[in-house]
């Protein structure tokens, strides 16, 4: 059995509520716990932030919309039952092939007996909790930190036939996009992809700036170009936390939604 499994988590209600955020994004399955107040049930029970839902007292919610599962847990009379998994253990799972079963909590997860080892290494190195040093709180937030949608570092050399991809801007929005890429282009290669928003050239923010501008500064670069752009996911990721995408979230840590935006999140405080 992997040291990794599902967690049960028993909360009695107070009178300030369980103490935990729940949210889940539109588009998106799964129920996730974004923070944990501090001298809380929630808290108490051993809940943490990042931590996915999947039974509520007893039931499993893995299928359920956000509202049902807030529902459920506000229509608990007595103590609040809660098996959640946590990053790496939901990663096992995954690797696996295996739904979480509420029995995995007290038996752990079933895994090959030659593979345990590996799989244990693997996880280690992913940022699995290390529970014989009791060092979980780095190598969880190293995890998460990696974790969401992010800008994209593009560079292209030009082809006999340039680059390859077709900039246009569209007047319901602000911004240069990138209308279309052509088949085994430099744009291509570079993982450049239609819809993509530009951020920078070469270094240098274009936001604001007009069509011709943009065009001109990535001509200034010569036969090259570097291109930080954004999905349509990753843009309104970074809208809801009033920040400008930068060369240090393609890989460094993300930043948080805002308040006012939570409700794009579909969070409830419980």
């Amino acid at each position: 059995m992997s040291e990794l499994r599902p967690r049960l988590c028993v909360l009695e209600k107070e009178s300030g509520g369980y103490g935990f955020h729940l949210h889940g994004e539109k588009g998106k399955s799964g129920q996730f716990i974004r923070l944990v107040e501090p001298d809380t049930p929630a808290s108490a029970a051993g809940l943490l932030a990042g931590d996915r839902l999947v039974f509520v007292n007893g039931e499993n919610v893995e299928g359920e919309s956000h509202q049902q599962v807030v529902t459920r847990i506000r229509n608990t009379s007595g103590a609040l039952e809660l098996i959640v998994v946590d990053p790496d253990t939901a990663e096992l799972l995954t690797k696996r092939n295996l739904q979480c079963r509420k029995e995995y909590v007290t038996e752990g997860i079933p895994v090959p007996s030659g593979d345990r080892d590996s799989d244990l290494e693997d996880a280690k190195s992913n940022g699995s909790p290390d529970r014989e040093n009791g060092d979980t709180s780095s190598q969880r937030s190293e995890k998460e930190e990696r974790e969401g949608p992010r800008p994209r570092l593009c560079h292209l050399k030009k082809g006999p036939n340039g680059y390859g991809f077709n900039l246009h801007s569209d007047k319901s929005r602000p911004g240069q996009f990138i209308r279309a890429v052509d088949a085994d282009s430099p744009a291509q290669r570079a993982n450049l992809r239609p819809q993509d928003r530009i951020v920078q050239v070469n270094g240098v923010s274009v936001i604001g700036m007009q069509h011709s501008e943009v065009v001109a500064a990535i001509k200034a670069g010569g036969d090259e170009t570097t291109l930080l752009v954004v999905d349509l996911e990753a843009d309104e990721f970074f809208k809801r936390c009033n920040v400008l995408p930068s060369k240090e979230h393609v890989t460094g840590p993300l930043p948080v939604p805002t308040p006012e935006s939570v409700s794009e999140l579909e969070e409830w405080t419980i």
